[in-house]
């Protein structure tokens, strides 16, 4: 770009939304709450542990050829550059003894079972007072020996507890905790001993602060000769906040999300949310992407969390259907079958889940967790939720019915579905806003589906980042609520910007040997993912918010990792946080001037919400310099400098990890002069600049 282009006093909308900078946590995928979490533990339940989906798999780009399910999967995650410390899977092992780095196979246990050195073994057993096994451990030595687990970064001056339910069955009654630097099985830095275990599950507990920052082994030892069977184990930190790391909290309070949509995703769509919920939390396998869900991350963590970093919290709901029974896929050449019929032509879950049948049951169970969350002392979700230790209600006013629906409804009976459970959860707490997917149908079926169902939803949860899409379902918006007085508004619910409107992204993997997952932590694509929210903000407030998918540790699809070390935010969240501090109120248009979203160089000029300044945002995703000259006249500006904040890097592949920050945050100065200001906008950057005018203009 090298043009004049004339600022002018007309808006492109009307004023934007201050939610677009919105993001999304799913459970059950991508490993992103287990590295948020504060729990240390790896599989603290001790459950077998169940092997990944080909889904999952596919997501994280892990096989050679994702068109041929049968290549080669990498199971060393290592070879990544978006792997870091909270991607471990820590073996518990026999001890004494190693465990070392684990492979991510299907069969893998994560169980190293006999000691090398010592008559030590550990195995599943079904005595269980938590989930459905438990840790049979049993030291025939006649030496210390028990049950370890590297993995445990710690630092000084924190406090961290160990608690855990124990059983003896022979031997001695008396057990100690044990930390050693890992790595090492000699010399612990760190022994506590625990109160005598009886012949039931006994609950013990120790504290222990360890000399310097680093990882570290923890270790049940037990005396010569005695067996015991152990479960419900958990080690937490003393900062942490409600179930997070306190690294967690900061790192996403730096990138500043508007609204957090949760539990899901595709994992919402098979999700009991009291499983979530009170103090008995059983652990079961993740119905969708494979692994295991240990509920320690439920609704009050995840509403808690929002509130935590700023953000107001929006809900994935599981719509029941009788598909649901079996299936995570139905294609539209079956949906006239029989549900109960696994053998019909779909993608058979592996499940028989009868309880998700029932659509009015469904209903029945998001008004209950519509009270659970927003009701007072009065109702029984309002006096189980105090039970569970928060009196003050979260007052969730989004909720999004189910996700990606054409996996089990047609259209239309998913609007009438959407009518059923909008009405059965505002009988509750008709304050909520219901929202509707739109990402499913053709533009003549949403038509069809506004029509049914527009006088009980208030957005439409969309996922597209087309802006001819957008402008087509936006027109359907407009025209039902002109026709009927409301004010329904369109929300994306879960984007990310895949076009390959740049030279990298999404190229298939035959042609550079780089996957999706490596560009979605590049400098290139946060870039992209400014381009897609400049176009937002043109929009005005026809759009509420947008979520960024996702929020943490997603093969770095995210805006912040956290490894155990400590967190930072990624390219795209460097990017996330500048869209979610902005001081642009409203764009202007730009005389003859609208950016195409492949376009290397945009420019996009607003009014801040006091009238006191121009907001002007530079955008070059090229690895040339840019230049453009913007004729200001149309307002009172004042010729000299003009400063603001500038994103760069120096390769499109560029990206953060823990400890080299490759995107920088620099000041950015212009001039202006005589109503004009020239602006040199450097290669891979993207800037926001404030003018301050002479006068208030409104």
């Amino acid at each position: 770009m090298n043009k004049l282009l004339k600022a002018t006093t007309r808006y492109h909308a009307s004023p934007i939304s201050p939610k677009l900078a919105s993001n999304f946590i799913e459970l059950g995928y991508g490993l992103q709450v287990e590295g948020m979490a504060a729990e240390m533990f790896f599989n603290r339940s001790f459950e077998p542990f169940y092997p990944y989906r080909m889904i999952n798999k596919l997501w994280y780009d892990l096989l050679e050829d994702e068109n041929d399910h049968s290549s080669r999967c990498e199971t060393d995650w290592r070879v990544f550059d978006w792997y870091h410390s909270s991607y471990e899977h820590n073996a518990w092992f026999a001890f004494p003894g190693t465990a070392g780095h684990q492979l991510i196979e299907d069969d893998s246990t994560f169980v190293i079972e006999k000691s090398p050195t010592a008559e030590v073994r550990i195995g599943y057993c079904e005595d269980a007072c938590h989930g459905d096994h438990a840790m049979k451990v049993e030291n025939n030595s006649d030496a210390l020996g028990g049950l370890a687990q590297d993995g445990k970064y710690c630092f000084p001056n924190v406090t961290y507890t160990f608690k855990g339910k124990i059983k003896r069955i022979t031997g001695s009654e008396w057990l100690t905790v044990a930390i050693y630097e890992e790595g090492t099985i000699e010399n612990p830095v760190v022994t506590c001993a625990l109160r005598e275990v009886g012949d039931t599950y006994t609950e013990v507990t120790a504290k222990f602060e360890v000399p310097a920052e680093g990882r570290y082994t923890f270790a049940l030892l037990l005396p010569p000769h005695t067996t015991v069977i152990c479960d419900d184990f958990t080690l937490i930190p003393s900062d942490a906040i409600r179930g997070f790391k306190k690294s967690a909290v900061e790192a996403g309070r730096y990138v500043s999300p508007k609204v957090i949509r949760w539990p899901g995703g595709c994992f919402a769509s098979f999700y009991n949310w009291r499983d979530g919920v009170g103090s008995y939390r059983p652990p079961m396998y993740s119905y969708f992407w494979g692994g295991y869900q240990y509920n320690d991350i439920g609704t009050d963590e995840l509403a808690t969390y929002a509130e935590a970093v700023g953000a107001e919290s929006m809900i994935c709901v599981n719509m029941f259907h009788p598909f649901k029974r079996f299936f995570d896929y139905v294609p539209p050449e079956s949906l006239n079958g029989d549900p109960n019929d696994n053998t019909l032509y779909a993608a058979y879950h592996g499940r028989d889940l009868p309880h998700f049948m029932d659509k009015e049951e469904g209903a029945r169970e998001a008004a209950a967790w519509v009270e659970y969350c927003n009701g007072d002392e009065t109702t029984e979700g309002g006096r189980a939720r105090i039970a569970n230790g928060r009196v003050k209600p979260y007052n969730v006013k989004y909720w999004e019915m189910d996700n990606e629906m054409h996996r089990w409804f047609t259209d239309e009976e998913y609007a009438e579905t959407c009518v059923l459970y909008s009405r059965t959860m505002k009988a509750v707490d008709p304050t909520i806003k219901i929202g509707m997917i739109s990402y499913c149908s053709s533009i003549e079926a949403l038509e069809r589906m506004v029509e049914i169902a527009g006088m009980d939803i208030d957005f439409l949860a969309d996922r597209g980042f087309e802006e001819e899409d957008l402008i087509r379902k936006l027109a359907i918006l407009h025209k039902f609520n002109e026709a009927h007085g409301t004010s329904i508004r369109y929300c994306n619910t879960e984007w990310l910007p895949l076009n390959g409107a740049d030279v990298y992204n999404m190229v298939p993997r035959s042609e550079t040997r780089q996957n999706k997952c490596f560009m979605f932590s590049k400098w290139s694509y946060a870039l992209d993912a400014a381009a897609t929210l400049m176009m937002w903000q043109r929009h005005g407030m026809d759009i509420d918010f947008i979520n960024f998918n996702n929020l943490a540790n997603t093969h770095a699809q995210s805006v912040i990792e956290t490894p155990k070390e400590g967190a930072f935010p990624t390219a795209a969240g460097m990017m996330m946080r500048r869209f979610a501090h902005t001081e642009a109120y409203r764009t202007l248009i730009i005389e003859d001037y609208h950016p195409e979203r492949a376009d290397p160089v945009q420019v996009q000029l607003s009014m801040n919400q006091e009238g006191t300044a121009l907001i002007l945002n530079l955008l070059n995703r090229s690895k040339e310099s840019g230049e453009a000259v913007l004729d200001l006249t149309a307002f009172p500006v004042a010729d000299g400098k003009v400063k603001g904040i500038r994103l760069a890097a120096e390769s499109l592949l560029s990206m953060n990890r823990l400890g080299d920050m490759q995107v920088k945050e620099t000041e950015a100065a212009l001039a202006v002069s005589d109503g004009q200001l020239q602006a040199e906008i450097p290669p891979l950057s993207f800037a926001e600049l404030v003018i301050p005018l002479k006068k208030k203009w409104f």
